[in-house]
């Protein structure tokens, strides 16, 4: 297996438990902590995640650059998770349509993302259906990784 392979494998097997660990959070840390930590991270800003962003840019084209280097990019298997996974992160926003309640709203300034994640996290069932689909695909990937990518397990 050559190491572009190998590293794509831990790595994408790392950012599979972070997602669903965010489930996680979504569903059992109750609203008061979530909306603290979501406090501190705004203050007064619009954006809590400009310098997140762009690192993340980063890391997006490093697993690119991993997976053509891997030779196991499909190209049809690799626009159509693109495909998929931008659709079901545009149908995930699209759950959260309802004006926010003045106690769940955020204080100023405001901009559309700062309304959003609080939106998010006052309501985080309303996208259920994406949150399953999600977490299936991110369980069956992390399966598929650890037993047939890394043989961990049969």
């Amino acid at each position: 297996m050559n190491t572009a392979a190998t590293a794509l494998k831990i790595l994408m097997a790392l950012f599979l438990v972070q997602g669903l660990i965010k489930f996680f959070v979504f569903f059992f840390v109750p609203y008061k902590v979530r909306r603290r930590q979501l406090d501190k991270s705004y203050g007064n800003k619009t954006s809590a995640t400009k310098y997140f962003d762009n690192s993340i840019l980063v890391v997006l084209i490093i697993l690119i650059t991993l997976l053509f280097l891997s030779r196991s990019m499909e190209y049809l298997s690799f626009i159509t998770g693109i495909y998929i996974g931008a659709t079901i992160i545009q149908v995930y926003f699209h759950r959260f349509s309802d004006p926010l309640a003045q106690d769940k709203a955020p204080s100023p300034p405001l901009s559309p993302i700062k309304t959003m994640s609080y939106a998010i996290q006052a309501f985080p069932k309303k996208p259920w259906k994406e949150l399953l689909l999600l977490t299936i695909v991110f369980l069956w990937g992390l399966y598929q990784l650890l037993s047939k990518g890394l043989g961990l397990f049969s």
